[in-house]
């Protein structure tokens, strides 16, 4: 049985676990700070980070998993990538209002 998405397992792994690891980082500092900013602003980016590294983790489920369907992997792939692009995306928007709205207040 070939697998034909072993070149790109490794460099996805790499990529996901170092991006999981700063957004988590950002993540608990997040919530040990106290900001100015308003509620509703602080659950929009609680919910970027949540909804981020929900993908990014069920991108290393899918990238990991060893019985994806060979026939379609291809396209298997394609999708797992656009979840990591969407995570990546996702998280770094929550990421860029933190600063833009750090940077507003002071």
């Amino acid at each position: 049985m070939e697998d034909k998405i072993q070149t790109f397992r490794q460099p996805l792994v790499t990529a996901t676990g170092i991006i999981l690891g700063f957004i988590l980082n950002f993540a608990a500092s997040f919530v040990k700070a106290e900001n100015d900013s308003s509620d509703l602003n602080a659950y929009f980016i609680g919910v970027c980070i949540l909804i981020g590294i929900s993908c990014l983790i069920i991108v290393l489920a899918r990238i990991l998993k060893m019985n994806y369907p060979n026939q379609m992997a291809e396209k298997y792939y394609q999708k797992t990538l656009a979840l990591f692009i969407l995570g990546v995306s996702i998280s770094f928007l929550g990421v860029l209002i933190d600063m833009f709205t750090n940077f507003m207040m002071d």
